[in-house]
């Protein structure tokens, strides 16, 4: 079991005015148990992966129903629930279904004497993280081997199946593909000053005689 611990700013804001957005996905209480035979886990996967995918990552909340007319109300996660996650077990049944590794967080936090597991997921380092594990074969799989999931404005998790949101995967990756090389341009580039005095002259009185100097 997770230990709890109060809920920040954030998470307040968020359950204080339960809307879900591209950053944000609600869910209600569920147990994890055997991710091979629960559609419920296996579509958590797969909202790490699509969030993972886009810039600034976003957030997944349980513990929060769907009403009828689709708005949210906080519930909180049974106790019963609560007590069967474990993050070391969920990292390890999560990152076999994803490459490159996810970067995620999972926190249990309390808000207004109710309990709340968070998924706290950041956008991908450099690459795009692809899916490379098959979930349940039920006939409506959540996970397919080889797919590149994205949450979207709608709001939803779903396969990336237009140039539209393959672009913005692929610019999300040219981006940081340059903030890495670029340090390392700038290196290369830069002209070889002189800051050690030498000989004890100091490198601006160095540079004032080399201007004295005709060839």
């Amino acid at each position: 079991m997770i230990n709890s611990i109060k809920s920040d700013s954030i998470i307040s804001a968020i359950l204080s005015n339960p809307i879900e957005s591209r950053a944000i996905e609600l869910k209600p209480s569920i147990p994890w148990r055997d991710i091979n035979h629960q559609h419920q886990l296996q579509e958590i996967v797969k909202s790490i992966i699509g969030l993972s995918n886009v810039k600034d990552g976003g957030k997944i909340i349980l513990g929060v129903i769907q009403n009828p007319d689709r708005t949210f109300a906080i519930t909180g996660m049974s106790t019963i629930d609560l007590q069967t996650y474990d993050q070391d077990h969920i990292y390890q049944v999560v990152r076999a279904y994803a490459n490159p590794a996810l970067r995620f967080e999972i926190r249990s936090v309390e808000y207004r004497g109710k309990f709340f597991i968070v998924f706290a997921i950041q956008e991908f380092l450099y690459m795009p993280v692809i899916c490379i594990k098959n979930g349940s074969r039920t006939g409506n799989e959540p996970l397919i081997s080889g797919a590149l999931y994205i949450r979207t404005h709608k709001p939803e998790t779903k396969q990336v199946n237009n140039e539209t949101e393959m672009r913005e995967i692929i610019n999300l990756a040219v981006d940081k593909e340059l903030e890495l090389l670029t340090p390392r341009i700038q290196k290369l580039i830069k002209p070889p000053f002189i800051k050690q005095k030498i000989k004890g002259i100091s490198s601006k009185k160095f540079a004032n005689e080399l201007k004295d100097i005709k060839l």
